[in-house]
């Protein structure tokens, strides 16, 4: 795994999952027939569309929500415009900087650059944010698999996508109880003595930090929840607009597979990899049991990445105009 890491982080590495990813689309976009897509003209919903990419774009300004929820829990002095032009940059980037930098390294660039006194605390409010959004995700997948109880037991891939997300979500939730009930001084020795005394009072410091800041917590906790729900909505609003009429419930839990699956280093962005994913979920629940079913199943992943597309080339624009709105020497507060 470490060498498929180090190989990734090269230039080589870095065309290879470019190459992935353009691959995976093409395979996508060959499976539709763009010849018979006239047959869709009179179950096409342009106002179902727009309202599905309008609604996917409000969840960006609530993940700078909450990033700023956990900054200001961290005392770290930046405000809810910092965080929000930062995450419009994380996210273009995320989706089109050549050379394999993603979104939390732009975030990383703007947290030393305007909070470089407390760069661990700013590291810190990144690692929560990644980690409360994937275990907030898992927990929507389990309990919209455990609303569909008879499907997913007679279907093999579906139990075993239901017990990793049960496992994902009490193994985020047991981490954060022992971390924040077990002080450092109480950590294995091997792992004080890597740490040393210095790296060990300041990890106290931040722990501390998230004991004493409840409601923060909580509120990002509370917006992650709405951020994929709003997701799943857009998603579904996106099937409906093309006459593919999935379940909301089932739509819940293929998303929350595709989401999951831009995890894997092996594409940019998640591109391609996601799109695979929610049609192989959706097919696990029958929903694509025709070709003119598959064929829609295949035009929603693509809409579903044309969205995407659509919110980071938006984010373009905080990028050519952040030397204006978010200059080094601004005041944060």
């Amino acid at each position: 795994m470490r060498r498929l890491t180090s190989f990734l982080a090269t230039p080589a590495g870095r065309a290879t999952r470019y190459l992935i990813s353009l691959t995976l689309l093409w395979l996508l976009a060959r499976r539709i027939d763009f010849g018979q897509l006239a047959t869709l003209r009179g179950q096409f919903s342009l106002p179902l569309t727009l309202t599905a990419v309008l609604i996917a774009g409000i969840t960006y300004p609530l993940h700078a929500w909450r990033w700023q929820q956990l900054l200001r829990a961290q005392g770290v002095p930046l405000s809810l415009h910092w965080a929000h032009v930062v995450t419009w940059i994380g996210q273009f980037y995320n989706a089109f900087l050549l050379g394999g930098i993603g979104g939390d390294a732009a975030r990383v660039f703007y947290l030393i650059r305007d909070a470089s006194a407390q760069r661990a605390a700013g590291f810190t409010t990144l690692v929560i944010d990644r980690a409360m959004g994937m275990v907030v995700l898992m927990a929507l997948a389990a309990a919209a698999l455990g609303a569909r109880t008879v499907t997913f037991a007679a279907e093999p891939r579906l139990r075993w996508l239901f017990f990793a997300a049960v496992a994902i979500m009490i193994g985020g939730v047991l981490t954060s109880i022992v971390l924040l009930r077990v002080t450092p001084n109480r950590w294995p020795h091997s792992l004080r003595r890597l740490l040393g005394p210095a790296r060990l009072a300041t990890a106290g410091q931040l722990l501390e930090s998230i004991r004493s800041t409840p409601l923060a917590h909580f509120t990002a906790l509370v917006l992650g929840g709405a951020i994929w729900i709003l997701d799943f909505i857009s998603a579904w609003l996106l099937a409906l607009a093309i006459g593919l009429p999935l379940p909301f419930l089932e739509t819940c839990v293929a998303m929350s597979v595709a989401y999951a699956a831009t995890a894997l280093p092996i594409s940019v962005g998640g591109h391609g990899v996601r799109e695979g994913a929610l049609l192989t979920t959706l097919a696990a629940f029958g929903l694509l049991a025709t070709p003119e079913l598959h064929e829609r199943g295949v035009l929603l992943a693509l809409l579903v990445w044309a969205t995407t597309i659509f919110w980071s080339l938006f984010g373009g624009l905080f990028v050519l105009a952040a030397p204006k709105i978010l200059p080094p020497t601004a005041p944060h507060s």
